[in-house]
């Protein structure tokens, strides 16, 4: 049994979710079998589901691809943390083109005194993807729940702080 074959396996059972499926789904993503590795052991490692839409694949402007965290799969990882006690959100009253300048997320966790309080600025991450375009203010939103996530749970994969799904 190859490589690629061996992680669908262990992961379709980990995640019980159907082989065939899993199978189907990443022949229709075209990506190298580095990246369908990459996502395999990231679905794995954090309990997401591809065939869910919670963790995907994507095209750089450069061609390349990469494996991302959609914000279905944030929420998901945000709400199953044991020590995930709340968030809230918080925009600019200053405004760019009906726009806020920036976004802030907090976290609360049962086991700190402090909440983890991150702040993103709409200029800095916004990319030339069409849904920066069409929706700004939930991608600002999706950007800084992310960023947040990822600093209080301590969740780390590649790619993480260039993409962000619609």
């Amino acid at each position: 049994m190859d490589v690629l074959s061996q992680a669908i396996e262990r992961t379709s059972t980990h995640l019980n979710i159907d082989k065939e499926e899993l199978i189907l789904w990443l022949d229709q993503q075209a990506a190298p079998l580095y990246i369908q590795l990459q996502l395999l052991r990231m679905a794995q490692k954090y309990q997401l589901d591809p065939l869910s839409d919670e963790v995907g694949i994507f095209e750089h402007e450069d061609q390349t691809q990469g494996v991302y965290i959609t914000i279905d799969g944030w929420a998901k990882l945000m709400n199953q943390h044991p020590q995930y006690a709340g968030m809230s959100l918080r925009e600019s009253t200053e405004l760019i083109d009906n726009i806020p300048t920036w976004m802030e997320c907090t976290i609360y966790r049962n086991d700190r005194i402090l909440p983890i309080v991150i702040k993103e600025y709409f200029e800095e991450v916004r990319t030339t993807h069409p849904s920066w375009a069409q929706m700004p203010r939930r991608m600002l939103r999706h950007r800084v729940i992310q960023q947040c996530t990822r600093l209080a749970l301590g969740i780390t994969c590649p790619d993480v702080s260039f993409k962000q799904s619609a």
